[in-house]
């Protein structure tokens, strides 16, 4: 019967890069007061060897879990857990927490179970927590100001939570003016806007983006309705706008579903896109790249905003002091063809 090969251990490492026991240990550890001939001797065996260090054993010497909560509601209204908003940044993040030695561990919560959440943040089960910002679970965080261990929340936090909080977020604003501007340049002037919720900070920065790129052209904006970043409520918003301003030629709607909403009652009402309106998103998710006519959007840094948040832990917990500086990651305009 086959036996799975042997690990190397720090005493064949330290063997094969002819040092001591203790110096190798101090190499793998990080220590900066090893001689640098030796210490690229122990790294060049380590990757011969195919050596890792025994992370759970660092944590323990460290007095630490080796682990980071990375919590996020189940599910909601704009996305389930599969999807972009909240999927793809928790797979980003959890993959840069295992190259790095620590085990990222989920925990979901709608806000019905805050005391249990807390309790678990504040035992000594997790080192940190990495947390989705959103509008249905911001409850959850308002409680989180007593947990002992860093915190970054990956979306962009309401002023009352801005205070001395990390955060990565996307910046909504620059993004809604470069909707905005794709289509001036196309020549629209007659520009409406189908909104996100008032209570959502992205969707009021979006909207103050749309309305400032307008009056730096001397425009005044077009008329405004609000959705719930759903088709259906695009569609509703849509025809809404329609029967307000007939005459329009531009719409941005704050996300892809409620773009495409839009576009399939300017469809049904016989305006032709591009050639009679132009429509432009937000978020650059698959149902962009799979409307007819295919959509121009915002890209949001999904993935890499679970990567700087991850890199953030990180930094924190090795000590670095500057680590607490929120990032606000830039979006770019994918341009398809409904403008």
């Amino acid at each position: 019967m086959s036996t799975l090969p042997s690990r190397p251990t720090l005493l064949d490492l330290a063997r094969a890069a002819s040092v001591s026991r203790a110096t190798a240990a101090r190499v793998m550890a990080g220590e900066s007061t090893v001689r640098a001939d030796l210490a690229q001797r122990v790294h060049a065996a380590a990757e011969q060897l195919g050596y890792r260090t025994n992370q759970a054993a660092r944590a323990l010497r460290r007095g630490r879990a080796g682990a980071v909560a990375l919590v996020a509601a189940p599910g909601n209204d704009m996305d389930g857990l599969l999807g972009p908003f909240v999927g793809t940044p928790l797979q980003a993040a959890s993959k840069s927490l295992l190259r790095a030695g620590l085990l990222p561990v989920l925990l979901f919560d709608d806000g019905s179970q805050i005391e249990p959440l807390v309790r678990h943040l504040s035992s000594a089960h997790v080192d940190a927590a990495i947390v989705i910002l959103q509008g249905e679970t911001e409850l959850i965080f308002r409680h989180l100001e007593e947990v002992p261990i860093p915190l970054v929340f990956i979306g962009n936090p309401t002023g009352e939570l801005d205070d001395g909080r990390v955060y990565v977020a996307c910046d909504a604003y620059g993004g809604s003016r470069q909707a905005t501007r794709a289509m001036l340049t196309a020549g629209r002037r007659r520009i409406a806007h189908i909104a996100g919720p008032s209570y959502y900070l992205p969707a009021t920065r979006r909207a103050e983006g749309f309305r400032d790129e307008l009056a730096e052209w001397g425009l005044a904006p077009g008329p405004t309705v609000r959705g719930n970043f759903d088709l259906p409520s695009g569609a509703a918003a849509m025809a809404q706008i329609l029967r307000r301003s007939p005459d329009l030629d531009g719409v941005f709607a704050a996300s892809d579903l409620m773009a495409v909403g839009a576009l399939r009652v300017l469809e049904a009402a016989g305006r032709r896109v591009p050639d009679d309106v132009s429509v432009v998103g937000f978020d650059d998710t698959v149902v962009a790249a799979t409307a007819s006519p295919p959509l121009t959007t915002v890209r949001q840094p999904f993935a890499e905003m679970g990567v700087q948040a991850a890199s953030l832990v990180i930094e924190m917990l090795e000590g670095d002091t500057t680590a607490g500086a929120p990032v606000m990651l830039p979006t770019t305009l994918t341009l398809r063809e409904s403008v």
